[in-house]
């Protein structure tokens, strides 16, 4: 960061620990250098356009201490008008992500928990669900210490996924938290750098599936998400919102 951010931390809060790397690492890398260096025995992972509301962080606490078999807690996400953001959602098919996220929509029933977003649900029940949204996760580190660190090979996006993946093939649920509101500002890095953001997504999309799919598939999948890539690099090129038209219902 060049913002001056780094030097107000250690100014204004001289018992937080900085790692300030000369370059950027990759989001799931600098993850790992914080759960390398975090005590605590549960971990709260961020991004930088998050706000938690009062109360939220503790909430989160305390479902992890009540139910022995999350490995990770989400909260209930905002947006800065208060409107709700889908922030769960099943682990993705490879049909889920090659329609993207408007197909999705046009093809849900409002209020049924199905599919790779449950958009139309309203998040205000305590339960175990697929998979998370990343903007803000807390997990247990017993849960962590388990699985491992996240995968350093993705770069921005799907890593989480990933990782939830692995959460899952080892015993440990993934629960929502309605009593936690945090407010999601919501592509705040993306949109400095969308061309950028669009080929590591789709990276990230190919080693998911190529890693979980035998070796004789990878030239296919190559091809149609490399495919996909091109389309979406087209569409950002010609001024589409991408991160808009993906993650928030018009």
């Amino acid at each position: 960061s060049v913002d001056g951010s780094v030097g107000s931390v250690r100014t204004e809060f001289p018992d937080v620990v900085v790692v300030a790397n000369p370059t950027n690492r990759g989001l799931p890398a600098a993850n790992n250098q914080g759960l390398a260096l975090a005590r605590g025995t549960a971990l709260l992972i961020c991004n930088p356009d998050v706000v938690f509301q009062p109360g939220a962080a503790a909430a989160m606490v305390d479902l992890l201490e009540r139910r022995p078999t999350a490995g990770v807690v989400i909260p209930r996400l905002r947006y800065p008008d208060g409107a709700l953001q889908t922030s769960a959602g099943d682990l993705p098919t490879l049909a889920d992500a090659l329609r993207g996220r408007q197909a999705q929509r046009r093809r849900g029933a409002a209020g049924q928990p199905a599919g790779f977003w449950w958009d139309g649900w309203g998040h205000d029940e305590e339960r175990a669900i697929g998979r998370g949204h990343e903007a803000a996760y807390l997990v247990r580190r017993a849960a962590a210490d388990q699985v491992g660190p996240q995968d350093e090979h993705y770069r921005l996006d799907w890593e989480g996924i990933d990782w939830t993946a692995r959460f899952r093939d080892a015993g440990w649920e993934i629960w929502l938290c309605p009593a936690a509101d945090v407010v999601h500002l919501g592509g705040t890095s993306i949109r400095q750098v969308p061309f950028r953001w669009v080929v590591s997504s789709h990276r990230g999309m190919y080693r998911y599936f190529a890693r979980r799919r035998p070796a004789y598939w990878r030239p296919a999948l190559a091809l149609v998400i490399g495919t996909r890539a091109a389309v979406k690099l087209a569409a950002t090129a010609a001024g589409m919102a991408m991160y808009e038209r993906g993650h928030r219902a018009r």
